[in-house]
């Protein structure tokens, strides 16, 4: 990627994010990175970016506690926290309208913001990369869950999403994820997500797990791996389904990560569906 990355005050949080593209050419491209240990922008979208702001102009934020964004975290209510930065991110950068595109966590993020009522951010359009619907817990997801610092776990869980191997067996690669990785406060803000308290009772399903998908009423595209093991399979066209009008495109040569496993299919892909007129 040949953006560098910039910072900008967010009500006072230090928000890391870069930016490429013209504006005055439709709406922004809001990219947003998923959240396994590491995960960041620079990391997520550094084959995308370049290539999606030669069409629109696109920013790509850094979510609080991860990537190079201040280490913040609530307890008693980070999912919404995580949409109200991403809010007021939009609105110190003067950005009215967004096309979005998450990945992982941060598709079903989207997509949740996209189903209310009234969706806190100005989204136009909306994709989601390996997000959305259910996730089941199985050993997969267990070595992403349990990350303990070291090199080696880092490259256990790069084995687990990505198909080619190639990318696990870098060491240079597996250097960049630890560092981002092992940043002040940056394994904390993760694990802290995690946190169960066990003498909390559960007071019903949470917005994300009761979620009515036909409330999503702007164009959408549901993109997935056909080989990550991180869901079941079949899990993207069932979801698909269940939104109104919804595309959908599957990497059949990709796991978790097709915006970096196939990042030149990927940034046709969505070009193309954000240039199709509503």
């Amino acid at each position: 990627m040949k953006t560098k990355g910039r910072f900008i005050s967010v009500d006072g949080i230090n928000t890391h994010y870069f930016e490429a593209g013209a504006r005055g050419r439709g709406p922004s491209v809001l990219l947003l990175h998923s959240a396994e240990f590491g995960g960041a922008a620079e990391l997520s979208w550094e084959f995308n970016l370049d290539a999606i702001a030669e069409h629109f102009h696109v920013v790509a934020p850094d979510h609080l506690g991860f990537g190079r964004t201040d280490k913040v975290f609530d307890f008693c209510g980070q999912f919404d926290k995580r949409i109200w930065h991403i809010r007021r991110f939009l609105e110190v950068m003067k950005i009215d309208e967004v096309y979005v595109i998450g990945s992982s966590m941060s598709g079903g993020l989207s997509l949740t913001v996209a189903a209310r009522e009234k969706p806190d951010w100005p989204i136009r359009k909306v994709a989601t990369c390996s997000g959305g619907g259910f996730a089941p817990a199985n050993e997969a997801r267990n070595v992403l869950n349990s990350y303990d610092g070291t090199a080696d776990h880092m490259r256990r869980i790069v084995e687990v999403m990505f198909i080619d191997q190639k990318w696990a067996k870098d060491q240079g690669y597996i250097a960049r994820r630890q560092e981002l990785a092992t940043l002040p406060g940056a394994w904390e803000a993760t694990a802290a997500a995690r946190f169960k308290a066990p003498f909390r009772a559960k007071s019903g399903p949470s917005e994300r797990e009761a979620l009515d998908y036909a409330r999503i009423t702007m164009p959408c595209l549901v993109m997935a791996g056909a080989k990550d093991p991180l869901r079941l399979p079949g899990y993207a066209p069932e979801l698909a389904a269940q939104i109104p009008g919804a595309k959908l495109h599957v990497f059949q040569n990709a796991a978790h990560m097709p915006n970096i496993e196939c990042a030149e299919e990927f940034n046709r892909e969505i070009i193309k569906f954000l240039k199709e007129a509503p």
